[in-house]
């Protein structure tokens, strides 16, 4: 049992030993997203759906591989009722949605966040403010990557309708990809959206763990394998890639700075509702830099007019609390768009 047990650890963290199995969890180099893909891959092969209360009582995988073996172990109760979760939305762009004389990126974002936090509660049928762990806990569903591609902004019209269709799929209980696509006249767009639930223990907004909602009713459809958009963000995460695909681009992934930008986070206008810094705000704190180190580099600021996001990939690693400054470091190669690096630092 042991060596099916180490070969299912292993298969998420390679250089994990049968001697590591002792130790505790935080010594042996697996991070919260290895660890979730651990958890997911052994309910799966054993059966049971362990909670996060006895979880978090778990210190070494050696804890864990004892949980699993125990006998008299009862499957938590749970609808099984799989459907398909879905939303469509028509929106009339005026005003609100526009911004620079095209569709605000700020907004859309912020609209697709909302349709992914709307497939999630029909999914689990409670209200976002609900979402709860068996300990009490408020759980927040954190976006951990959004990707999309579209026409050039400038290309949505005022007046002109978007109509957004979506879905949404989990892998495990802690981990929700939606796929929302949207229409305007010829102007399309395209986007994924991953989001896992976190819990905040203490007002340390850099002190997130995972959780699991307490909820009876999923009816979600389960991803039975782990899903590709989440691999690559965990070896991203991690550091075991060299280059990152995007868009038909390769990104090589380095430590090389050109520029560096201080920006001092707003927080009536960076910091969301719950006192996270937004998901949204981080590609609008990206392109200040990147005006910045236009303004700086060429003395130009001629390609705010000319050039249009038409897309994005965004990887959130950490959050931050207000009072921290972020340091911006763009990495360019050739012509292609730059790859941004976020660090938090305090005042």
């Amino acid at each position: 049992m042991k060596e099916k047990f180490l070969k299912i650890v292993k298969e998420t963290s390679s250089d994990i030993s049968e001697e590591d199995l002792k130790l505790p969890v935080r010594d042996i180099g697996i991070d919260s997203i290895d660890l979730v893909v651990i958890r997911v891959s052994l309910e799966k092969y054993f059966g049971y759906e362990i909670s996060d209360k006895e979880w978090h009582q778990l210190n070494t995988l050696d804890e864990v591989l004892g949980y699993f073996t125990s006998k008299g172990l009862k499957i938590k109760e749970q609808v099984i009722s799989s459907k398909m979760i879905e939303i469509e939305k028509k929106i009339e762009i005026a005003m609100p949605q526009l911004a620079n004389n095209s569709l605000s990126e700020n907004w859309l974002l912020k609209e697709l966040g909302d349709l992914h936090w709307k497939l999630l509660s029909d999914g689990i049928e409670q209200r976002s403010a609900n979402f709860k762990d068996e300990m009490g806990n408020r759980l927040y569903a954190t976006f951990t990557r959004i990707s999309y591609s579209c026409s050039p902004l400038n290309y949505f019209q005022e007046n002109d309708n978007i109509i957004f269709n979506g879905l949404i799929k989990r892998f495990g209980s802690n981990t929700y990809l939606s796929n929302i696509n949207g229409k305007s006249q010829n102007s399309i767009l395209s986007a994924q959206l991953m989001t896992s639930f976190s819990v905040r223990l203490s007002d340390d907004n850099s002190k997130i763990e995972k959780g699991c909602p307490q909820e009876k009713i999923n009816h979600i459809e389960e991803i039975k394998t782990t899903p590709e958009f989440l691999n690559n963000y965990r070896l991203l995460r991690k550091n075991l890639i060299d280059a990152w695909q995007a868009f038909n681009l390769r990104f090589p992934v380095n430590h090389d700075i050109i520029f560096e930008h201080k920006y001092d986070i707003n927080p009536y206008y960076d910091i969301n509702g719950v006192g996270l810094l937004y998901f949204a705000a981080y590609p609008i704190i990206s392109d200040f830099a990147l005006k910045n180190y236009f303004l700086e580099k060429f003395e130009t600021s001629d390609w705010i007019d000319e050039y249009q996001t038409i897309g994005r990939d965004i990887n959130y690693f950490a959050n931050c609390n207000c009072r921290f400054r972020t340091m911006l470091t763009p990495s360019f190669r050739g012509k292609q768009t730059p790859l941004f690096r976020m660090m938090l630092t305090p005042h």
